[in-house]
């Protein structure tokens, strides 16, 4: 069963406005994200060598400028409404989040949360992604000059990867909070099924609301940052959506869909709570998703008008502050004038063809150069500049 008892129907049909309001979105992501990346970020380059430190101080806060962009039109144009409530996070300390992904969407709703709770979160959040994304024209490239990383689904692969993406976050000196799905995928038809299987060979508990954790990226993530002294809490996120489930971009861009009603709630925990031996932190996250399953079963069973995920005493609920909306919609608007802007100068003045063929030729470029890169700098990581160097040949390891 891809549902559980209880959840939301999928989303596979829209009306005509929706659609419209679906094309809006995209038309407006992928302009601001491709010719913010040609004439922003592209221009910032010759930092990465001369002022790595400054480069990633200015790339942090102007990706993180934009991240107001999609959120705020999920609110603005699509109406989405969001119930915050749990531990506020803390952007001045490094750490660890995990969430459960029930649609690939979590991450772009979850920006929403983060923005209720501290704007500046959107500044020094890091997500973990699929590694096909960062070859997404503009948007691909600004999530891979902002640092974020990009994995393969294969912990052979990925963990060198994740290893020297943490070392360079560390050697920044910046605190970052860092985004990671332990299931590894999103619960959709696909991987519901290959979790039922899974579950029946190892004879362990079928879940009906998330898939089973894979502990390998977990494990490593959290003994590397403590080797590391570079993280202070870790939070545990529960996402549950109330009248619509959207599993994927696609819907989002083809239909227009999005849920209306989405909950979340965040535990933070010291990391000294958590056990200090692999075996310990694995059997620690089975336990954990446990019990989340029996959260989102009570969630999901509750009467829709009232449903609420259950929270801790002392939690608290974030909305937004008097001002932030307005703060939301004003810089929606920014970025709307300057797409515009850009969009003209790059029609009306010459030789742009060039620039973009330029910019593509850079961005493309180091991706393939990704793994010549990483073998000639493999070892030089003993001090910031050559962590960036080595780092932003391809822009991610």
């Amino acid at each position: 069963m891809t549902m559980g008892p209880g959840e939301p129907p999928l989303v596979t049909q829209t009306g005509p406005a929706e659609k419209v309001r679906g094309a809006i979105f995209c038309v407006a992501m992928l302009f601001s994200a491709l010719l913010g990346s040609m004439y922003i970020l592209l221009p910032l380059f010759p930092l990465i060598f001369l002022k790595p430190r400054w480069w990633r101080k200015l790339i942090d806060r102007l990706v993180g400028f934009w991240l107001i962009l999609p959120s705020g039109l999920m609110e603005l144009i699509f109406d989405v409404k969001l119930t915050v409530t749990g531990d506020k996070v803390d952007h001045s300390e490094a750490a660890l989040m995990i969430m459960n992904h029930r649609t690939r969407l979590d991450w772009l709703f979850y920006w929403n949360c983060l923005f209720r709770m501290d704007p500046w979160l959107l500044i020094s959040e890091k997500i973990t992604l699929k590694g096909i994304l960062r070859f997404v024209p503009g948007a691909g490239w600004a999530m891979g000059t902002n640092a974020y990383l990009f994995l393969q689904r294969s912990f052979i692969e990925d963990k060198s990867r994740i290893t020297k993406m943490l070392e360079y976050y560390a050697k920044t000196g910046d605190s970052y909070q860092i985004l990671l799905f332990p299931e590894g995928t999103d619960k959709c038809p696909k991987a519901t099924a290959r979790m039922i299987q899974f579950a029946e060979e190892k004879q362990l508990q079928q879940y009906e609301y998330v898939l089973h954790p894979k502990t390998a990226g977990f494990v490593l993530m959290v003994q590397k940052m403590r080797e590391l002294g570079y993280i202070k809490y870790l939070y545990d996120v529960t996402v549950a959506y109330n009248d619509a489930i959207v599993q994927s971009e696609v819907d989002l861009a083809k239909l227009g869909a999005t849920p209306r009603e989405i909950h979340f709630d965040v535990r933070k925990m010291n990391i000294e709570e958590l056990p200090e031996s692999d075996e310990g932190l694995v059997e620690w996250l089975n336990a954990l998703w446990k019990r989340k399953e029996e959260r989102l079963r009570r969630f999901y069973t509750q009467p829709k008008e009232s449903r609420m995920l259950d929270t801790h005493a002392g939690s608290e609920t974030f909305e937004h502050k008097d001002n932030s909306r307005l703060i939301q919609n004003g810089i929606v608007g920014i970025w709307a004038f300057v797409t515009v802007f850009w969009s003209y100068f790059w029609w009306a003045y010459p030789f742009q063809g060039f620039w973009t063929l330029f910019a593509f030729g850079v961005f493309v470029g180091a991706h393939g150069a990704r793994t010549r890169s990483s073998r000639r700098h493999r070892g030089q990581l003993s001090d910031l500049r050559s962590t960036c160097v080595s780092y932003h040949h391809t822009f991610l390891i």
